[in-house]
């Protein structure tokens, strides 16, 4: 954060005599500029809401039993355009206050795929939070914590929407680098720019740390205007502008009928 010029030194879970005991979230983000992650990750199911395990989103019959709840918003309209707009909720809670607790709290927490379950509105289907099974560590590596989340619930979920619902894999990936290049570049703003390098990395790189492919490279790019003004853009679009009463991603969307 900064004060007066100067940026101030985040909090880190390792600094706290409850490093190893049970963890706050919540409490950790308080009313800082990164309030609207609380609620985002729970130790414990809420009363109200529908919970299933994410690891359980593979099962197509699964999967297309909460979509059919979200689609009853949007009768009529492009289902790919629909499971899109359902992952952009999904996407940004998997990647929005899990960085935020990696990069400035440096806390790591169990995100994998089988160890986490969600929480969905009753009526809309609408991602709201995810349940945690595991307790949050503190850690050293929080770019390592993010690939770990890339790679152990990211990826099997974006491979098995894609296979059930006719969605790009890159579609789905370009909505995750939408979210995670936008709160990195927050943390930097709030914090130090030093904080979420290793994060970063993993969105301007080739390669996944230890080889492999990365699908999110090249999914977001810098864009300039006439007049000079750089601006993010999308590689791939959300196809977001097919649904009535959504409103398009301005000069983001890669497509023009998409910015308005």
């Amino acid at each position: 954060m900064e004060t007066n010029g100067v940026f101030q030194r985040p909090i880190l879970i390792a600094d706290h005599p409850v490093a190893h005991q049970a963890v706050d979230l919540d409490g950790l983000v308080g009313d800082s500029p990164f309030s609207y992650c609380r609620g985002k990750l729970l130790s414990s199911p809420p009363q109200t809401g529908i919970v299933v395990f994410c690891r359980d989103l593979c099962d197509r019959a699964i999967f297309d039993e909460i979509i059919g709840r979200y689609a009853q918003k949007f009768p009529g309209s492009d289902r790919r355009a629909i499971v899109s707009m359902w992952t952009l909720y999904y996407f940004s809670m998997l990647t929005i206050a899990p960085s935020v607790h990696m990069f400035t709290n440096r806390i790591a927490l169990p995100m994998e795929v089988d160890r986490l379950s969600l929480v969905c509105n009753e009526q809309t289907g609408e991602p709201e939070a995810f349940v945690m099974s595991g307790r949050p560590e503190a850690t050293s590596d929080p770019a390592g914590e993010l690939h770990r989340l890339m790679l152990g619930h990211a990826e099997p979920v974006i491979a098995a929407i894609a296979a059930n619902a006719g969605v790009a894999p890159k579609l789905l990936w370009n909505n995750v680098a939408a979210y995670l290049s936008w709160i990195l570049k927050e943390i930097a703003h709030r914090h130090e720019p030093v904080l979420v390098e290793g994060g970063l990395a993993l969105l301007e790189e080739a390669q996944w740390p230890g080889g492999g492919r990365n699908p999110m490279f090249g999914m977001i790019r810098i864009a300039r205007q006439q007049c000079g003004f750089e601006f993010v853009r999308r590689k791939v679009c959300c196809l977001r502008y097919n649904l009535p009463g959504v409103g398009g991603c301005g000069e983001a969307c890669p497509l023009p009928e998409g910015r308005h």
